[in-house]
């Protein structure tokens, strides 16, 4: 009989490095003198978006990607976010370089997830001859470093040791298609079809958000009541770019709504602003958006970062007729 799913699926801390060892990878590699945003996502790609979960094409091909851990953010009891660590892991992709934190949990739980990817694949006959199948170069080891042990954090020089073990961690894992491609990685890394097309601007702040019906500023039309039955929450992916946000359906990938950054511009956190516990509220001329967050440090980091990248495009930005403020896109065919 073949083993049961709880010898498939190990749990706890003891994540070993044997558990993600594949057969030997293509890996990322540009010609020499080639400059990697000729391989960059052109701007019509935004008309051929598919779900993550069917692992489309996110980033450009033969262009690697980096990952650095550039520090920790410790929390004590005494803080509103809890007793925590939080990873800060920069990384860059060509041109594009984008920052996410992370807790040592988050990356417990994308190892597991891609060892379920990695098991159900092998049990495919067609899966499992396309990866023994796949070219191998020379001198190339699938080894993945495996993870440290969770627990309390100590001494600086124990920690700074972690984080070069995560960051190697990552790097490993990035250097090959079958998990870097994968839903799993890709949320984790908070990426999409959009982040890497030079035409919408710089890579922004992305991942999976609840949103709250409604909010549109509509004249001539009100709503009379605020409570539950007038609005709904869904879950979306959110992309916040220099100048604007946008929200797509998980299911379908299809993009659900586009909000412009105006002068009307303005980013809330809290309670009393959003009537939802860890919400964030953005505000522009024609639509009060609601999201809400899992976490209160999240709640802060995002609405902080959607001003950051706001604030960035102001700077460089030029006022048209309409009195809107769009940013500079040298290169970039438009009409009016």
């Amino acid at each position: 009989m073949a083993a049961t799913p709880q010898s498939l699926f190990p749990s706890g801390d003891d994540l070993d490095s044997s558990q993600l060892q594949m057969e030997p990878d293509e890996v990322d590699t540009l010609k020499e003198g080639e400059d990697p945003a000729d391989r960059m996502h052109p701007f019509l790609a935004i008309y051929h978006l598919q779900p993550l979960k069917l692992h489309p094409l996110v980033f450009a091909p033969g262009v690697p990607v980096i990952a650095q851990v550039v520090g920790t953010e410790r929390y004590t009891s005494g803080s509103k976010v809890g007793t925590c660590t939080l990873y800060s892991v920069r990384l860059t992709h060509g041109d594009f370089t984008w920052t996410t934190k992370k807790k040592f949990r988050h990356f417990q739980e994308l190892h597991r997830d891609l060892l379920r990817h990695k098991v159900f694949m092998s049990l495919l006959p067609l899966a499992r001859f396309a990866v023994a199948s796949s070219p191998a170069p020379e001198g190339d080891s699938r080894e993945i470093p495996s993870l440290p042990r969770a627990g309390p954090e100590g001494s600086s020089r124990r920690t700074a040791s972690k984080q070069k073990y995560l960051e190697n961690y990552l790097n490993r894992l990035l250097t090959m298609s079958f998990y870097r491609n994968y839903h799993a990685m890709t949320e984790f890394l908070e990426v999409s079809q959009l982040s890497f097309i030079p035409d919408l601007g710089c890579k922004g702040l992305e991942g999976v958000i609840r949103k709250r019906s409604g909010g549109h500023r509509v004249p001539g039309l009100t709503c009379c009541g605020r409570d539950q039955v007038c609005y709904r929450w869904s879950k979306r992916w959110l992309v916040v770019k220099d100048s604007f946000l946008l929200y797509m359906c998980l299911e379908t990938g299809a993009i659900s709504f586009v909000q412009l950054f105006d002068p009307g511009f303005e980013v809330q956190v809290g309670k009393r602003s959003t009537e939802a516990r860890y919400g964030v509220r953005i505000d522009t001329s024609h639509r009060s958006l609601i999201l809400k967050c899992s976490s209160y440090r999240q709640a802060r980091w995002w609405a902080q970062e959607i001003t950051e990248l706001a604030q960035g495009r102001a700077e460089t930005s030029f006022s048209c007729t309409a009195r809107q403020l769009c940013s500079s896109r040298p290169g970039t065919l438009a009409r009016w």
